[in-house]
């Protein structure tokens, strides 16, 4: 069977990762991040003219190939700049313009090492910082073919012109200007770094936020079924290794199907949203409350006992029978639960336990609901 190849998508490219999202914001905050780090290859590309003129002026390089360079550098720059302004570089398959950024660049410094010999060091340190837009390649693929043939071209002109090589230290200001090279190059280093951890902070909370989302029920403000089962899983896990016992309850909603019937889902939303309130204020900081599934709740009860899980959970129905349903919908009545419990036993899977707990939930219903019973 034929296999069929993905393309693997930009990695710096006003296409959203995903179908679901949001295409205008994420153009735009593309085009944020694409002026920020653009502004920074500009800042760049300047300061290391200002110090080529400096080592100009020191006697160091003609002027005639500086001012090439400057000329070179400047219309490549002018010209990645006009294509973000009007928008030319989206419809383009490298919308980061990765291998205009770097022709440009790597160009200019290959010419400037072979034009002129005697500043090596800065053409060199030049290609290195060059290296950091790397980020702005589609893909792996571009960014390496780029390097390996960028290091084969420095290879080849060192070759050439490596007698004439020098660091341009002779003099005071040749010192000075050669210090400032490295300090550009440290700078730079540093900005793309604290920019970037700054995106990976940002990312950190984005994936923070994805996980409580994913254990989180969107309409009760509790735990989602995924989510109460691992703190289930989790608590069980140190009842096993000696800590106290652990008790887990279903509560169900009584007559919910009547609610929704004859008030309308709305009401029976709102049922359940001040259900969730209010078993997560009832709640031990050491509990763990989440929706079990339609208008089902499930607790879980760490260093609690039988006795002392039907006192709490006797307390709670109470306290749910009590509330003043009529300000949550109109027309209601009163709602009322009914709550099955059970102590977990050592060595026994969760979902045995959630059973056992559903067993006597479903005999409180057949009792007459609202009511709580151990198993």
């Amino acid at each position: 069977m034929e296999r069929r190849r993905t393309q693997a998508p930009p990695l710096w490219a006003p296409i959203p990762s995903s179908a679901h999202a949001d295409g205008a914001a994420h153009r735009q905050r593309w085009q944020r991040r694409t002026w920020q780090l653009h502004q920074s290859v500009l800042l760049s590309h300047l300061y290391a003219f200002a110090l080529l003129v400096g080592y100009s002026l020191a006697g160091y390089a003609p002027w005639q190939a500086i001012a090439l360079y400057g000329s070179w550098v400047g219309a490549g720059m002018g010209f990645i700049t006009w294509a973000y302004a009007s928008g030319w570089n989206h419809g383009r398959r490298d919308p980061g313009l990765f291998v205009v950024h770097q022709g440009v660049s790597i160009l200019g410094a290959l010419g400037l090492l072979v034009a002129v010999p005697q500043l090596a060091f800065q053409a060199l340190v030049m290609l290195i910082a060059f290296s950091a837009d790397g980020f702005l390649a589609r893909s792996r693929t571009s960014f390496a073919v780029t390097w390996v043939l960028t290091l084969a071209c420095a290879g080849a002109a060192i070759v050439w012109v490596g007698p004439e090589m020098r660091m341009p230290t002779a003099t005071l200001a040749g010192q000075l200007l050669t210090v400032g090279v490295l300090l550009g190059a440290v700078a730079r280093c540093i900005g793309l770094v604290t920019y970037f951890r700054g995106v990976q902070y940002r990312l950190g909370e984005a994936l923070a936020r994805i996980e409580d989302l994913v254990r989180s029920d969107d309409l009760t403000g509790v735990a989602n079924r995924r989510g109460i089962m691992e703190a289930l899983r989790g608590h069980q896990a140190q009842a096993e290794a000696g800590g106290p016992p652990l008790s887990v309850a279903l509560l169900d909603v009584d007559h919910f199907k009547r609610i929704n019937d004859d008030f309308g889902h709305a009401s029976g939303d709102r049922v359940l949203r001040t259900l969730g309130g209010l078993l997560a204020e009832q709640a031990r900081a050491t509990d763990s409350v989440g929706r079990y599934g339609g208008e089902e709740f499930l607790l879980v009860l760490p260093g609690t006992t039988g006795a002392q899980a039907w006192e709490a959970l006797e307390r709670l129905r109470i306290r749910i029978e009590s509330t003043a349903w009529g300000e949550v919908f109109e027309g209601a009545v009163g709602v009322t639960v009914s709550i099955g419990a059970t102590v977990c036993q050592p060595g026994e899977p969760v979902e045995s336990a959630v059973r056992r707990a559903d067993g006597a939930l479903y005999e409180g219903k057949a009792a007459g609901r609202n009511r709580v019973v151990m198993a």
